[in-house]
């Protein structure tokens, strides 16, 4: 099995991690601030986008707000902006619902 790449700031996994991710996570958060910005809109979302994380979501803490990708056959697809709603992640069994009214406060 290969190491997942990848240095996120917060992930979501479905299996059980006992030193080292195998596969890649679920669901990744990267907090995007001004320094980090272009490294984390342009290549991290390609490195995770070729290791196949299922959904990428951008957090924008200065706008209060949070941009959510998912994987398709084409790359990521920005499927939702998050403010003060709910989302569900669906990820195969194990589906994670994030409010994110509490996460601005």
């Amino acid at each position: 099995m290969m190491l997942f790449k990848g240095r996120p700031d917060v992930f979501i996994t479905c299996e059980k991690v006992e030193d080292k991710l195998l596969k890649p996570p679920k669901v990744i958060f990267e907090v995007i601030s001004p320094s980090t910005r272009e490294k984390d809109e342009k290549l991290k979302k390609e490195l995770y986008e070729r290791e196949g994380v299922l959904y990428l979501v951008l957090v924008y803490p200065d706008l209060k707000k949070a941009r959510i990708y998912k994987l398709t056959e084409r790359g990521y697809k920005k499927v939702f902006d998050a403010v003060r709603d709910k989302f569900t992640f669906e990820l195969d069994g194990c589906n994670v619902e994030l409010d994110f009214s509490k996460v601005w406060v």
